[in-house]
């Protein structure tokens, strides 16, 4: 029998009782789907940095606003990007603004998605938020 503090190891070995290992989230995901895990090695996939984040949600607050959109969502994976955005209840999005990670001879780019297929490309965010903006139905009026 073991009495002091400085026996615990000794009883963990005894018993063989694991502690809690920490691990980044990088090491769980290889360690998890290591055969995924590929393109994390090589360098993450753009996401929305923060200016561009700034300029969706932007857009997106407008529409809020004029009573078209209830609600956002944001995801990313090998291939890029996506901010989606919802009107009335449903579970699929009215808009999705993806952002495209260069592959191979792809270029980089935007790419604006509605519910039958993409509406615009782009190599520049500005131009895709501007058809999204046009495609409210709604127009805010502000009192001056």
């Amino acid at each position: 029998m073991h009495d002091t503090i400085g026996d615990v190891d000794a009883i963990r070995a005894e018993n063989k009782i694991l502690m809690t290992e920490v691990v980044t989230f990088d090491q769980a995901r290889r360690r998890h789907h290591p055969k995924a895990g590929g393109s994390y090695l090589r360098g993450k996939p753009d996401f929305f940095n923060h200016q561009e984040l700034r300029e969706i949600l932007q857009s997106y607050s407008r529409g809020v606003i004029a009573g078209d959109w209830l609600d956002y969502a944001m995801d990313w994976n090998e291939s890029g990007a996506v901010f989606a955005v919802y009107g009335q209840v449903s579970a699929v999005p009215m808009y999705s603004i993806l952002k495209r990670s260069k592959q191979g001879r792809r270029p980089s780019g935007y790419q604006l998605l509605g519910r039958g297929g993409v509406l615009k490309s782009d190599r520049t965010l500005g131009a895709i938020l501007k058809m999204l903006d046009s495609r409210r139905t709604a127009l805010v009026k502000s009192e001056k």
